[in-house]
């Protein structure tokens, strides 16, 4: 886990992978249905340098996209994603 002192308090985000100079952020939710309070630490941790995607991870069915850039994916959608080496951009 990762955190960052926001405007109203700590932010974290669940998972941080690297490959080479480039991250990867992971959030995960258990819920079917995500909100935008969902996304704040990922948002926080965005200007950090070398962070690629930001990856919101949840139990719903389906995929979106927040208008900065951050992907909801549904765990199946994720698991597609790393197993075929998609997470990086």
């Amino acid at each position: 886990m990762v955190s960052r002192s926001g405007p109203t308090g700590r932010l974290e985000v669940d998972f941080l992978l690297r490959r080479g100079e480039e991250f990867c952020t992971l959030e995960v939710k258990a819920a079917r249905r995500v909100h935008p309070g969902d996304f704040s630490g990922l948002r926080a941790i965005g200007e950090l340098p070398g962070v690629g995607r930001r990856v919101l991870v949840h139990c719903g069915e389906r995929s979106a996209r927040s208008e900065d850039g951050i992907d909801a994916w549904p765990v199946e959608t994720f698991l597609e994603a790393l197993e075929s080496d998609r997470l990086w951009p």
